[in-house]
């Protein structure tokens, strides 16, 4: 009996000592004390908000020659690199067979005009032979068939010379464009096919990305307006303009989208076929207060963040908010720069509450957006 009443007194003492414990860190976490919550501090920044896209970048023009005969090229006027203007000659075939060919045709039509006077002037003799009753009926009408005969191969004749003088034309091959000839895939005087690629010649002045922007994303990307366009690749950022929406959409797997064209500003550094993120801003506050979107709460009377008071204790502020870019938010009223607010938990944008806590100008802030394509409005963190 006494062992069983020493063990009931030792469990009733650490039954009491549990709940002071208990007790003490409940006092300890709703005194407002700073081991409870942790510090970040408002400072003065931009705050942007975008839809993301990703695309590859191409060209608006370019022209990619190839040959239109059997015959080999006998001479370039042109090399890889060299910048042309539209009109410049280059390149030439050996035009021996077509120039045969063409003087045959000009023979053939020169003969089927002969033929024609020929046979014209014969039908008029006999026309007139038939008005004084010197022929048949039967005489006129075979005249006047050798006629239609006789313009019929005219006509063929004209088309078979046309055709002749188009291919001794295309014996020398002119730029349609200007641009750079970026790549001559044939030799001089070897053997080719029709169709096959003789050069191309790209302009990489006026270079573009083809984005697809979702129907409900739509009303969120206008023409004319501004683009950031970031090439991993190349570790640049450069500018741009959306340039052309289609006004038909096309369909994926039952959803609708829309292409949508992105002019880029110039750089000799950009490469046809380098991927593109393309982010379009749909709102920005310039120079605003900000603190971590985890700083701000709300309840029925609106925004708040809380602050440490007199002798450490929390207390709530009442705020106006802006725009948000899922980890910043702007704050109108009720915080100053460099006022300190507190965090609870986690930002919600998944970032240690360390990275979140810069003081202004120090570190490396927090940009707005991010994300992949899609189109849809980029949240901090993704």
């Amino acid at each position: 009996m006494k062992k069983k009443s020493k063990k009931k007194i030792i469990f009733g003492l650490l039954t009491v000592v549990i709940i002071i414990l208990a007790a003490f860190i409940f006092t300890r976490f709703n005194s407002g004390e700073a081991n409870a919550m942790t510090e970040a501090f408002a400072f003065r920044q931009d705050i942007v908000t975008h839809y993301s896209f990703t695309g590859n970048i191409k060209a608006h023009d370019a022209q990619y020659v190839q040959a239109i005969s059997n015959e080999p090229v006998k001479k370039f006027y042109v090399k890889e690199g060299q910048k042309v203007v539209a009109g410049d000659l280059l390149y030439e075939v050996d035009s021996n067979t077509i120039q045969s060919t063409l003087t045959q045709a000009r023979t053939n039509l020169s003969g089927a005009n002969t033929e024609y006077d020929a046979a014209l002037l014969n039908y008029e003799r006999i026309q007139s032979l038939f008005d004084i009753g010197g022929v048949s009926q039967q005489e006129l009408e075979n005249a006047k068939k050798s006629v239609t005969s006789a313009q019929n191969q005219i006509t063929q004749a004209t088309a078979n010379m046309q055709q002749a003088q188009n291919q001794y034309q295309d014996t020398r091959r002119f730029a349609e464009i200007s641009g750079e000839v970026s790549k001559i895939y044939v030799n001089e005087n070897q053997s080719l096919s029709m169709g096959t690629n003789i050069m191309d010649i790209i302009d990489y002045d006026n270079l573009e990305v083809e984005i697809k922007v979702d129907e409900y994303d739509l009303s969120a990307i206008t023409v004319g307006k501004e683009a950031e366009i970031i090439i991993e690749a190349l570790g640049k950022r450069l500018t741009g303009t959306v340039s052309e929406i289609a006004r038909e959409a096309s369909i994926e797997s039952g959803v609708s989208y829309f292409k949508a064209t992105v002019v880029l500003a110039e750089d000799s550094d950009l490469r046809i076929g380098l991927t593109a993120d393309i982010r379009i801003i749909t709102q920005k506050a310039e120079n605003v207060i900000t603190v971590p979107v985890a700083a701000v709460s709300y309840d029925f009377s609106g925004a708040y963040v809380q602050v440490y008071g007199q002798d450490r204790k929390i207390e709530q502020k009442a705020v106006i908010v802006g725009i948000n870019d899922g980890r910043l938010i702007e704050i109108k009223e009720g915080v100053f720069d460099g006022d300190a607010v507190l965090l609870s938990g986690v930002a919600s944008s998944g970032m240690p509450q360390r990275q979140m806590m810069v003081m202004p100008g120090g570190g490396a802030r927090p940009e707005g957006g991010g994300g992949s394509g899609g189109g849809r409005p980029m949240q901090g963190g993704e």
